[in-house]
């Protein structure tokens, strides 16, 4: 009864409900030396599995002594043997209170926030061992992986660097500052550290990390071989089935990398959708009618969305299901097609109104059969079409006279899609906006505060926020400069010029090198070189930019 009392005062919204009560007992005499005794009898029983007897000897000895910090942890090792991890962890938190020092319930708990993704509070824990013990080589292995996931790089560094200080041989630090170290742009560090952890504990993870690392070197067929490896040490290894994928797309072997990229939902835990009808394979589409579905991001979908013309073509009858922030601009651009958008969430009882349908597919999966090489990608086709009468109205908002019209964008991705990497700072564009030119502002959610020192760039919000406006304002630009995001896939799909200002570690879609890429003619690719910093880039853009002027004038002549 007490143990619950307790718990239920330790979930308390009152603090000072929960400090009255959970009030040290005293530390000496004959109930303390009782309850000592009850608890090392209860921890030989459940050592030897006898959990109720053992239950009932950690009741009694909290009944004698509410603040026995190890009964408390003992009671929750028995909790998390029973698989109650709620009560569990009620008791480590106990625990701790009692004896904020006790290493094993920081453990126990940070353990139990790290296998439900919750890093920042399994962080805490961490943080709390390695105070106390500033030598536990574990604990600051683990606090190195919690910080990397909480995208803390520059600490999580700090952390993994102590740990094989202290224990160089510790082949989980090797592999989590390897982990580290590649987020932070130090691959070749990076591929020494997998190196080392797969050769102290040949596991599955440590392999696919190496093969991450030699990806983003560039060597393409060590990363594949190393997420071979992988998959015979773990033939279930998601992670390493779809970048094996992304390895094969980037070095432009589309035969396997499709066929490999098929695996995407199953290596990243994603619920293939399913509308009860059979899938395209390939099949020839005369007289059939095939369903194609939304699925990933928006700039996948636009990009993908490069392979519908054909199928339109092949078909009698294409269901297009997207984005309801697409609908618009699919809408105009495929008439032929019955565009339905919505959020991959919803309801799939709709597809009822459309019947017979024949054939279903995920859009990601079209150009495993429209695209099986370069030479079968559309060097010409622009697919997309912006609304004309919001076009022009851009076009005459940003008459300029003779100025250029370009269009800026310098953030991409979120930090699970490694933003940090794909973005730069606004003002390493300065050069840029100090040409004669008319700069407008294609960047989602930027704030007054970012852009307080390019005064020269023109906003406008309502048009960042709407696709389908976005696209009428690329539209109206001479030129896109972008990093790595959506406006990169809005303005190739348009057909606009666009400059993309890439990392050394770039997105399978941009291939591994070369100034274009096969899914937009349009394109021309800027890429960090092997310093992985963005002034050069900045001062080849700045080159081709004048040369780029040179031929504008030389036109207008």
């Amino acid at each position: 009864m007490l143990i619950r009392l307790l718990r239920r005062l330790l979930r308390s919204d009152s603090a000072a409900v929960r400090s009255e009560a959970l009030q040290p007992a005293p530390r000496t005499g004959p109930e303390r030396e009782r309850a000592q005794e009850l608890l090392r009898q209860a921890t030989a029983l459940l050592q030897s599995g006898q959990l109720a007897a053992a239950e009932k000897l950690l009741g009694e000895a909290l009944d004698r002594v509410h603040d026995l910090a190890e009964a408390h942890f003992q009671m929750g090792e028995l909790h998390g043997r029973r698989g109650e991890p709620e009560d569990a962890a009620d008791c480590y938190e106990l625990a701790v209170h009692f004896d904020p020092g006790h290493v094993p319930a920081h453990y126990a708990l940070a353990a139990l926030h790290k296998s439900q993704g919750r890093h920042t509070q399994a962080a805490e824990h961490y943080k709390r061992i390695v105070e106390s013990s500033p030598r536990d080589a574990a604990a600051h292995t683990n606090l190195c992986f919690a910080l990397y996931e909480m995208a803390a790089y520059e600490e999580a560094r700090e952390h993994g660097e102590r740990a094989l200080a202290i224990s160089p041989k510790l082949p989980e630090a090797h592999h989590n500052l390897g982990l580290v170290l590649r987020e932070i742009g130090e691959p070749a560090r990076a591929v020494r550290h997998f190196q080392k952890a797969l050769e102290l504990a040949p596991r599955a993870e440590m392999a696919a990390g190496l093969a991450h690392a030699y990806r983003d070197l560039g060597r393409l067929n060590e990363a594949i071989a190393s997420y071979d490896r992988a998959l015979r040490l773990k033939p279930g290894l998601g992670d390493a089935a779809i970048n094996r994928a992304y390895a094969c797309l980037l070095k432009e072997d589309f035969a396997d990398g499709w066929a490999q990229y098929e695996s995407r939902f199953a290596a990243t835990g994603t619920k293939e959708r399913d509308f009860g009808l059979p899938r395209w394979q390939g099949e020839a589409l005369e007289g059939k009618t095939v369903l194609v579905y939304a699925e990933q991001g928006l700039g996948d979908e636009i990009m993908f969305a490069s392979c519908l013309p054909e199928l339109l073509a092949r078909a009698q009858r294409v269901i297009l299901e997207c984005s309801d922030r697409l609908a618009p601009l699919f809408q105009r651009s495929f008439p032929q097609a019955i565009v339905h958008g919505g959020k991959k969430e919803d309801p799939e009882g709709w597809v009822g109104q459309h019947t017979p349908i024949h054939y279903q597919v995920p859009i990601g999966s079209l150009p495993r059969w429209l695209r099986p090489e370069r030479s079968a990608f559309d060097r010409s086709a622009v697919y997309l079409h912006a609304d004309r009468a919001v076009a022009n109205d851009f076009r005459m908002q940003l008459a300029a006279g003779h100025k250029p019209v370009i269009g800026l964008s310098w953030r991409g991705g979120t930090p699970k899609t490694r933003s940090h990497l794909r973005s730069l700072p606004l003002e390493l564009l300065t050069p840029l906006l100090k040409e004669d030119a008319l700069f407008v502002s294609l960047q989602h959610g930027v704030g007054s505060s970012e852009l307080a020192g390019a005064a020269a760039l023109r906003t406008f919000p309502a048009a960042t926020d709407d696709l389908d406006r976005l696209a009428a304002l690329i539209s109206a630009l001479d030129l896109v400069v972008s990093v790595d995001n959506t406006n990169v896939q809005l303005a190739g799909a348009l057909g606009r010029p666009v400059w993309v200002l890439l990392s050394a570690s770039p997105e399978w879609r941009y291939g591994s090198r070369g100034e274009t890429m096969p899914w937009y003619p349009s394109a021309k690719l800027f890429r960090q070189g092997g310093d992985r910093r963005w002034e050069p880039v900045i001062r080849q853009l700045m080159t081709a930019f004048s040369e780029w002027i040179e031929r504008s004038q030389a036109r207008d002549r």
